[in-house]
């Protein structure tokens, strides 16, 4: 096992158990949230990923890192999936804000999580202290009243995602586009190994 330049774990074999053919790379990265733990996987592709929490009550406050066109996506939705519509967004920008290496996510507002909802594009706006860059999100199931998003460098054809407490044990197989045009905030990814 290495890591890459931002400390996530690369493994130059994977393991057999994966099924991935032999001089593929492993890329994976972890994320937690409140007592949920979970692992992503990918094939020779950096991977990050962000998991959170649906808040509760009122989101109105909640919008300051938000674009406009965001803040109108989620303000539009009937009040009971508001909510959720900000959370899945949040992870999307805080997903790739961690493939790109930027922690800066007082930058968060500068990024557009919805208009490359399709091919789950983002791109990341540079500054003096970085270079910007692309990411490709893909909302993944977490649960209920839970968000994930997995980033990486170029559309993965697929993408797995393991919860260490998930009662099946089971990982779970995420492929094709990150969502569809007019329900970006909705996981669409639903193939199951």
């Amino acid at each position: 096992m290495t890591r890459d330049g931002f400390g996530r774990p690369v493994f130059a074999e994977p393991p057999a158990t994966t099924g991935w053919p032999v001089g593929s790379r492993l890329c994976l990265d972890a994320g937690a949230d409140t007592g949920r733990q979970f692992l992503v996987l990918t094939r020779d592709l950096p991977v990050a990923l962000s998991v959170h929490t649906v808040p509760r009550g009122p989101v109105s406050e909640l919008l300051l890192p938000f674009t406009p066109l965001e803040r109108g996506y989620v303000q539009e939705a009937p009040v009971g999936r508001r909510a959720q519509r900000l959370a899945q967004l949040w992870t999307r920008k805080e997903a790739a804000l961690r493939l790109t290496g930027r922690g800066e996510l007082a930058a968060a507002d500068a990024i557009d999580a919805l208009s490359g909802a399709r091919e789950g594009k983002i791109v990341i706006p540079g500054s003096p202290a970085r270079p910007g860059g692309t990411a490709y999100v893909r909302d993944l199931p977490a649960g209920p009243r839970a968000v994930a998003c997995a980033a990486t460098s170029a559309l993965a054809p697929e993408v797995r995602l393991w919860r260490a407490n998930s009662p099946d044990g089971h990982a779970h197989t995420h492929g094709g586009p990150a969502a569809e045009a007019g329900t970006a905030a909705q996981a669409t990814d639903t193939a199951t190994a």
